[in-house]
């Protein structure tokens, strides 16, 4: 059987880890390996992983950001598949079962993410929100079963239209994360980093989604990903570094211009919104060239108006 690499990056999660070790080692299909990197934590992260002795492997870094993080423990684990998961969240006992069970039906997939709770809506999972007709245009009837679908079609351009792979519900073959260059340390710090890594696998993946939901998503004051505005201006940057580096399938370059485009008018209208006036003066001059409504323009007059008050 595959063994699986379990990959925490942790910076100030002392009061949390716990609980995820708990849920991680609770799985009704057990992991082989559990990688912890310590991205500089100040807090009393040593006292809080001492009940766990050597079930944990930690790997302590210099404060480098979560993505050089999962990088140096990926580097420092030794299993077939990579299973990640944030300090912070939780995994149903069921998650690491279903992967295996998707992986027996459907033994060429390399990439697997779960549906799952956000803590602050446990009453719906994530895929509850997919647009019509999202799922079916994944794939044949033929290549779903038992909640899984084996994507043969579009998964990159589907995530574009509705983002629902998170990393702590993910699994991939160590394989597939090697070919397609592992991560990159300099979105280590860059506001939805984790999308650099999660776009690519589904880029190039043989992927399957379960449609059952795996892990809860804890959502709270001081998560990294809670800035909605640096999570609009994280989208773009993440999606120009990938074109910039040509780390996508030429067949997919031209589609994630246009998505550059778009966001940019999207964020446009989220800084007036949000009252950050200048920032829209200044994208402006960048959105001015594609088409745009009588609003548009109106919203741009405000906000020079308002950036000069």
């Amino acid at each position: 059987m595959d063994s699986i690499s379990v990959i925490i990056p942790i910076f100030n999660r002392s009061k949390w880890i716990g609980s995820t070790l708990d849920h991680i080692l609770g799985q009704s299909s057990k992991v082989d390996e559990i990688i912890l990197c310590d991205d500089g934590s100040e807090d009393d992260l040593p006292n809080a992983l001492q009940p766990y002795g050597q079930l944990v492997k930690v790997i302590r870094i210099e404060n480098s950001g979560p993505a050089v993080a999962r990088k140096t423990a990926i580097e420092h684990s030794k299993g077939d598949w990579i299973a990640l998961c944030d300090s912070d969240d939780f995994w149903y006992p069921e998650h690491i079962q279903r992967f295996r069970f998707a992986r027996s039906e459907f033994p060429s997939s390399n990439f697997y993410f779960a549906n799952f709770h956000m803590s602050n809506e446990p009453d719906r999972t994530k895929f509850d929100a997919a647009p019509e007709g999202w799922f079916e245009s994944l794939t044949s009837s033929s290549e779903s079963f038992e909640q899984l679908i084996h994507t043969d079609a579009g998964l990159y351009s589907a995530l574009l239209n509705f983002q629902c792979c998170f990393q702590s519900a993910c699994v991939f073959s160590r394989e597939l994360y090697e070919a397609i260059g592992g991560i990159t340390p300099e979105v280590s710090r860059w506001q939805a980093e984790d999308a650099h890594l999660t776009r690519r696998l589904a880029a190039y993946g043989d992927s399957v989604i379960d449609r059952m939901p795996g892990v809860i998503i804890n959502k709270h004051d001081d998560n990294f990903s809670g800035n909605i505005l640096g999570n609009f201006e994280g989208r773009i940057r993440i999606l120009e570094k990938l074109l910039f580096d040509e780390a996508l399938p030429a067949t997919l370059q031209m589609q994630t211009r246009k998505e550059v485009k778009s966001s940019r008018l999207t964020l446009f209208r989220q800084y007036y919104w949000h009252g950050e006036y200048d920032k829209a003066r200044h994208l402006f001059k960048e959105v001015r060239s594609e088409p745009l409504s009588a609003k548009d323009y109106l919203r741009f007059m405000r906000a020079s108006l308002k950036s000069l008050i």
